[in-house]
């Protein structure tokens, strides 16, 4: 029988990680719930992931959550992890390099624009003048903390004062200033596609009273039509950052145009279900099985 551990940083499996361990087990893999600490690196040519001290024995390995507050060793120790579990053949979902690609905002906004993506202008500092001026010229932008989710640390500033403050702050605690044009959203929402393996499996409308469009920060989750330009702009990004699965979200403006606002590599699905009813995890547990069949 095929084996998957699904990884994350919490002690018990939250709500997308418990559907997706269920949609394992009926797609016939004996399935393992575990989190970082369980996890260590060695050398040695028999294994080089071990699973509570001994060789790991897993076919496939699901990362749901990298965890936040990290220090940047504890973090390049993790990616590293999850290298380690590729050179033992393990299946690791998402591969290693489209998650790291995907958490850095800087890396995979530059990598979408290669592939010919639109996305917002954007802009990357270590200086708070230089992040000031842009703010003067963009009018209107976004700040945003490099590696993040939930639309947590994000602000939208409209003001130099504001600006300043963000800026300077972010220098103070060694952060690099990651600035955003803002995009006037239609109808004041955006819209999250959900991808398995090339295919929209759902997509849903995020609309909100504030300018953050989160469903973790209070928007109302919608369903949203399987065709049209967002649809295309989806399956485009996640192939572009090399992402079996992904939660894709796109903000439409005032004028019709489209663009990628972010990439997420470990999306959670709850307001996606309950909008629309449809649970992407037997997609993903088959997807991983094709991988492990060929």
């Amino acid at each position: 029988m095929l084996r998957a551990a699904v990884l994350h940083s919490s002690p018990r499996p939250p709500w997308s990680t418990a559907r997706l361990l269920h949609a394992l087990a009926r797609a016939g893999f004996e399935t393992i719930y575990i989190v970082w600490d369980m996890l260590g690196v060695k050398t040695g040519n028999d294994c080089r992931l071990l699973y509570r001290g001994r060789c790991a024995a897993f076919d496939a390995l699901l990362v749901r959550g990298m965890g936040r507050g990290l220090t940047p060793e504890k973090l390049v120790y993790r990616y590293g992890v999850l290298d380690a579990a590729e050179r033992d053949g393990v299946l690791v979902v998402n591969p290693s390099a489209a998650v790291r690609t995907a958490r850095d905002k800087m890396a995979s906004i530059m990598k979408l624009m290669e592939c010919g993506i639109s996305v917002p202008d954007t802009y990357v500092y270590e200086s708070p003048a230089a992040a000031l001026r842009t703010v003067r010229q963009l009018g209107k932008a976004v700040i945003k903390p490099l590696m993040g989710s939930l639309g947590l640390g994000s602000f939208l500033v409209d003001s130099e004062d504001t600006a300043y403050y963000i800026a300077n702050l972010l220098a103070e605690l060694n952060q690099p200033i990651y600035v955003q044009r803002y995009i006037e959203k239609r109808d004041a929402r955006d819209i999250r596609v959900f991808i398995v393996d090339g295919e929209p499996i759902a997509a849903i409308y995020r609309i909100s009273s504030t300018w953050k469009t989160n469903v973790a920060q209070g928007a109302t989750p919608a369903p949203a039509p399987l065709n049209g330009p967002h649809i295309d702009l989806a399956i485009r990004a996640a192939e572009c950052l090399d992402l079996i699965y992904a939660g894709v979200d796109i903000a439409e403006d005032t004028q019709g145009n489209h663009y990628v606002l972010e990439v997420n590599a470990s999306p959670l699905w709850r307001g996606l279900y309950k909008a629309t009813g449809i649970d992407p995890a037997p997609a993903i547990a088959e997807a991983v099985k094709r991988r492990l069949k060929r």
